[in-house]
């Protein structure tokens, strides 16, 4: 199975259909030529190679704009090289061909010989409206028999922020601030500021501050990198977060939270970084190494230590830690028995026991503010509460599913909500009704269409 890492910037990764196989990196980026990332493969039938979409930032001198394309890559080697310039959303056809989609959202066709992965021919344009969503994605599905399905509408993936009560229910943080996206929600430790990574306008990914709730917003960092998951310091008057420059490293960076002075780096290394975040007494920075099949947690004490000291660091996947109110407890996300649940280690002696939190699977582990509680989501996207003691020893108590949370946004490796100061409110992250309505349109028989589509295309290009 060959699939795209979801979060972060990264290749495709390849995966043996067996259980306990280790997943491991099949595409490499091409960060020299400003490549972001590779997302939506799609296997040819003939298995030799995989289509998919090439994420490009700061492509053709517009610094830190997304732009597409589509690439093929060999199986097994995973070298790849792009065949169309400027679409997104490959998908092939067993007619011969391959349908994209272009900025303008029409869709296209040109033929495709999967024996040697190349255009052999001239594109067409069969319809336009393609419904079009984040990171280059597209309603769009094509079957083996020639049934095409897509979806026509207002552009999706617009996002909001919203306020989430204990019964579920939601009210908007600010009607007049949205944004195509919105990721990994921290609120300052007064509970009067919010942090949050977003993107509008095809900028890249920024860290705004924004007063709450209709209060005035400024963006961090004002360099052409992509910035994630940010994390206030305990005195509220900085933020630190990750950043990913296109070069192959990231670098963990703190600044001001009004952006008064220019960012410090705080620790920099080769490959992905993730989840920065303090520990209460300010001493620790805790952070999340990624990479396929395996992310390990790591601390370390800036201006103490000269390199990071695992804290968990196994050969499963350890994602999303958060340290208790307390400084005394560290809850994280784990794959080790076979699915994802949340688990509580000591801090920073984490080889002290190991709780286990969730009972039916379990991500984005994020503590009350009394740290009387843990919330995390379960296998089925709701919200739960978890009640625990953890002072002056740690135990777990009654277990209260809140609210069903699959309408919001959600991220495996990322919390994607936060908790209000008095623990009654969640803010959290839903698409934003356009008012518009989607149409969905399924055409059967669509090869006989394409195959006439095609012929005329010919004849016009003979009578030029």
């Amino acid at each position: 199975m060959i699939y795209a890492d979801n979060d972060g910037t990264a290749g495709l990764v390849r995966v043996e259909a067996k259980a306990g196989a280790i997943p491991n990196p099949f595409t490499t980026l091409d960060t020299a030529n400003g490549e972001f990332d590779h997302t939506w493969p799609d296997v040819l039938p003939n298995g030799k190679g995989v289509l998919f979409t090439v994420t490009y930032s700061g492509k053709k001198g517009v610094k830190g704009r997304f732009s597409y394309a589509i690439a093929v890559a060999e199986i097994p080697s995973g070298k790849h090289r792009v065949i169309v310039q400027d679409a997104t959303y490959a998908r092939y056809a067993s007619s011969g061909h391959l349908l994209y989609v272009t900025a303008d959202k029409r869709l296209m066709a040109v033929p495709f010989d999967q024996n040697s992965m190349t255009v052999t021919g001239e594109p067409i344009a069969l319809t336009e409206g393609i419904r079009a969503g984040l990171g280059g994605s597209a309603d769009l599905a094509i079957s083996a028999t020639g049934t095409l399905v897509y979806s026509t509408g207002a552009e999706a993936g617009r996002l909001e922020l919203v306020w989430v009560t204990r019964q579920g229910t939601a009210e908007a943080v600010d009607p007049e601030w949205s944004g195509e996206s919105f990721g990994a929600p921290a609120l300052s430790p007064d509970g009067k500021r919010l942090a949050v990574t977003r993107s509008a306008g095809g900028e890249p990914f920024k860290i705004w501050i924004k007063w709450l709730d209709r209060g005035p917003s400024i963006r961090l960092a004002a360099d052409g990198n992509e910035d994630f998951q940010p994390a206030w310091s305990p005195d509220g008057r900085s933020v630190a977060f990750t950043s990913n420059p296109t070069k192959g490293s990231s670098y963990v960076e703190l600044e001001r939270a009004d952006g008064g002075a220019p960012g410090a780096v705080q620790f920099r290394r080769t490959g992905n970084l993730f989840n920065a975040g303090w520990s209460p007494d300010g001493k620790w920075l805790i952070f999340e190494t990624d990479r396929p099949g395996a992310g390990d947690i790591l601390a370390m004490r800036p201006g103490v230590d000269t390199a990071p000291i695992p804290l968990v660091a196994t050969a499963f996947t350890e994602t999303a830690p958060a340290i208790s109110p307390n400084g005394r407890w560290l809850a994280y996300s784990s794959n080790e028995g076979g699915k994802d649940d949340i688990y509580v280690v000591p801090f920073p002696n984490t080889r002290g026991g190991k709780w286990p939190i969730s009972t039916d699977g379990g991500t984005e582990p994020v503590w009350s503010h009394r740290g009387t509680e843990l919330f995390y989501r379960d296998a089925s996207g709701n919200l739960v509460a978890v009640e625990v003691n953890a002072n002056p020893t740690f135990s777990v108590g009654r277990s209260t599913t809140l609210f069903p949370a699959a309408g919001y946004e959600s991220v495996r490796y990322t919390p994607q909500y936060a908790v209000s100061l008095d623990d009654r409110r969640f803010l959290m992250i839903r698409p934003l009704e356009t008012g518009t309505p989607d149409n969905i349109i399924v055409v059967e028989n669509w090869f006989e269409e394409l195959k006439t589509a095609a012929s005329g295309s010919a004849r016009r290009l003979r009578n030029r």
